[in-house]
């Protein structure tokens, strides 16, 4: 065979072999396998650093979440607040492990249908390490009956396509400041309690103490049921209304008090005073934010008087 038929030869297998290849490219894609990226956001969990979210309708104002050491902290129209540690490394779980389902389209004239344009959707920025950046928006969410499962359409940076990807994002990330922040005034585990003081003005101030498995009261035994029902409120304690109007440097001297301590902890200081506005309480735990004590009513789960111990009801 002459040189010339050789290369005609090969030029025919090549040829072949590149229609195969694309045929077997179009039958992947029909069966629904990933012909485009395959993450979301090229960064892991301990990689991000910092998260700006841009609520719908919000402009330019976002809060950002910010790592610091190993705590997250939030940001929000120039002030800082404790944030809520497990809901934020949630979210930056999410992020990381963020992954597109299938492409849904890829022209920037379709974006509208899917809420997905700058004005419509939620933007996300997420910062790591050596200035990495990505910037998503999340658009309309939608539910599959059949599957029972939640898609919300996203678009990454300045790309024109648009990904369907699992989960209802745009409710995860289109929140207001305060379901970030730390809601927590005390948790803990009620049987590492050992003593409870209760610091109160004038001469109304007593110590329960836990011995050989009862609590006492000034020597004598309490109601055990008055007893359990306050250690099961006072070991969870969150709050829900904000009181951000409350100066640190203006609490009234006078306060009521309640110190925890146990084993396997350090002592908790939760304090409490009323205003104007109704009650007001504050933790050791969360030292930064001040919670109305009258929604829900932890003031009179926490501040209770002697009598309550004895079977008679009577906060302070």
């Amino acid at each position: 065979m002459s040189k010339k038929k050789n290369n005609r030869v090969l030029l025919i297998v090549f040829a072949v072999l590149l229609v195969a290849a694309g045929a077997n490219q179009l039958i992947r894609s029909s069966k629904g396998e990933r012909s485009f990226r395959k993450d979301i956001i090229d960064m892991k969990v301990n990689d991000i650093k910092k998260i700006s979210i841009f609520p719908k309708n919000s402009g330019n104002r976002n809060v950002e979440i910010e790592r610091v050491d190993t705590v997250w902290k939030l940001k929000f129209d120039g002030k800082m607040f404790a944030a809520d540690q497990q809901m934020i490394n949630g979210i930056a779980d999410e992020l990381a492990n963020m992954a597109p389902e299938r492409l849904v389209v890829n022209r920037r004239d379709l974006w509208k249908e899917y809420d997905i344009t700058d004005s419509a959707g939620v933007k996300v920025v997420i910062y790591g390490n050596k200035n990495q950046k990505t910037e998503i928006t999340l658009g309309r969410f939608s539910y599959n009956q059949d599957t029972r499962k939640p898609t919300t359409f996203i678009r990454v940076d300045n790309e024109q396509e648009v990904y369907a990807v699992e989960g209802y994002l745009s409710m995860t990330f289109n929140r207001e400041i305060n379901s970030l922040r730390d809601k927590n005034i005390y948790r803990g585990n009620q049987n590492d309690l050992t003593q409870i003081k209760f610091n109160y003005p004038a001469d109304s101030s007593f110590t329960v103490t836990r011995d050989a498995g009862k609590w006492l009261l000034d020597g004598t035994p309490v109601d055990s049921a008055r007893m359990a029902g306050y250690l099961n409120n006072v070991a969870y304690l969150v709050g829900s209304d904000f009181r951000d109007d409350i100066i640190p440097a203006a609490v009234p001297q006078e306060t009521l008090k309640v110190v925890l301590n146990g084993q396997n902890m350090k002592p908790v200081v939760i304090t409490g005073f009323r205003d104007s506005k109704g009650s007001v309480i504050n933790s050791s735990e969360n030292i930064t934010s001040f919670f109305s004590g009258d929604q829900p009513a932890v003031f009179n789960m926490v501040f209770q008087g002697k009598n309550y111990f004895f079977g008679t009801k009577k906060a302070k």
